[in-house]
């Protein structure tokens, strides 16, 4: 069966099939009454506007990418509600891709941006370094880097958190309350993230006097296996510490659920803090003590960057925001 044109919405609606064009490419002005009696009789007649024609025409989709790295974390949900609260009113479509912080598929992702003809990249990378982005940018695409600070000669913007100082604040609040037998769970050594929350909580001890051990400081995985992991090895020791410190909230849900399943009791014999904040925060037992980060916020001012690229309202050097963070205390320290 043979599709609905444009030249069938113009001759139903008596206009030219330029005018109709026009109405749907918003590329010329159309009186709002005339935009209005056309779209309904398109609708009426069940006409869509091919995209792909658009595209190549345009050179734009209207389409942005946004890369996380692990999309069931109940951070990402917010933090990509965030970017479409400010880029869908403005037209833009969102395509939400998960790379399990994997090199190869962060790479894989930034050759399909290019090639697709998107318009914009958000960018969550765990892996590969910010040069990377760089022929993304050269491709024409506008490129928001998450979690770093802009390079050099670029016109790459950046979000990021206080990551340093919001694990640091954590740290000397649990030592300050439970004393120096402290420790730390993080992931992603080589990450960004990772380390910089590593450093925070490094320099805090540092700070007070805390003399920190070999095992103090654990390496895992950014998951709630990962807190179980974690929380098991320092648990095992001979001297388990008295307050863990742990890089995101879902490391610090697996600790828990450890500690449970060892019968200690939450704060009274390991007090655990987590970063982040998710919604599920207050709905464990006990309810966690953690860093409020404000992950639709996050999302919002990389969607505000990106918006401001994409259509032409600023084109300078790149821009950078620090989202503030806030200790909330609660019950598990």
């Amino acid at each position: 069966m043979k599709g609905v044109t444009i030249g069938d919405v113009a001759a139903a609606s008596g206009v030219s099939p330029t005018t109709v064009s026009h109405v749907f490419s918003g590329r010329r002005p159309i009186n709002a009454t005339t935009r209005q009696h056309v779209e309904e009789v398109a609708r009426r007649l069940g006409y869509r506007p091919n995209g792909v024609a658009q595209s190549l025409r345009t050179r734009r989709t209207n389409t942005v990418m946004v890369v996380v790295p692990d999309i069931t974390n109940p951070f990402y949900p917010d933090f990509a509600r965030g970017v479409q609260d400010v880029v869908g009113p403005a037209g833009y479509h969102c395509l939400f891709c998960n790379t399990d912080a994997r090199e190869a598929e962060e790479l894989a992702l930034l050759e399909v941006a290019m090639s697709r003809r998107l318009d914009g990249l958000i960018f969550n990378g765990f892996r590969v370094p910010d040069s990377e982005l760089l022929p993304v940018t050269e491709a024409g695409l506008a490129v928001v880097n998450l979690g770093s600070v802009p390079l050099p000669d670029s016109t790459i913007d950046s979000v990021c958190f206080e990551n340093p100082p919001a694990i640091a604040e954590a740290t000397r609040f649990l030592v300050e309350r439970y004393g120096p037998s402290i420790a730390f769970i993080y992931a992603e050594a080589e990450a960004r993230v990772g380390k910089v929350r590593r450093a925070g909580f490094e320099e805090a001890c540092r700070e007070l006097g805390v003399r920190l051990g070999p095992d103090d400081v654990v390496l895992t995985e950014f998951t709630r296996d990962g807190g179980v992991e974690g929380m098991r090895r320092l648990l095992d020791r001979p001297d388990p510490p008295r307050s863990v410190q742990c890089a995101n909230d879902m490391i610090a849900f697996g600790a828990m659920d450890v500690a449970r399943e060892r019968g200690l009791r939450i704060p009274e014999d390991v007090a655990i803090v987590g970063f982040d904040d998710v919604f599920p925060a207050t709905l464990v037992s006990p309810r966690l003590t953690t860093v409020r980060t404000d992950a639709r916020r996050f999302g919002a001012e990389a969607g505000r960057l990106l918006l401001s690229r994409m259509t032409g309202e600023y084109d300078g050097a790149g821009r950078h925001v620090v989202i503030p963070h806030e200790l909330v205390v609660r019950e598990s320290a």
